[in-house]
C-alpha cells in the first residue's frame, strides 16, 4: 500500500472539497479531507500545557 498527503491552505471546508474533486484519483480511491488545527484553535488550557513542552527538550 502506498499513501501520501497534501496540505492545502483554503478558506473553507467547501473549498477544500472542491480541490479534492480535482485530484486525479481512481474511481475506487478514497480521499479524506481533514482540518489541521493551529495552536490558536485549541482551548487556552491546552495551549498552556503545550507551552511547557519546550522545557522538556534537551
Amino acid at each position: 500500500m502506498l499513501g501520501g498527503y497534501w496540505v492545502i491552505d483554503v478558506r473553507s471546508r467547501e473549498e477544500a472539497i472542491e480541490w479534492a474533486r480535482r485530484c486525479p484519483a481512481g474511481e475506487n480511491d478514497v480521499i479524506e479531507v481533514r482540518r489541521v488545527l493551529e495552536m490558536s484553535d485549541l482551548p487556552e488550557h491546552v495551549q498552556k500545557v503545550v507551552e511547557g513542552f519546550s522545557e522538556l527538550k534537551d
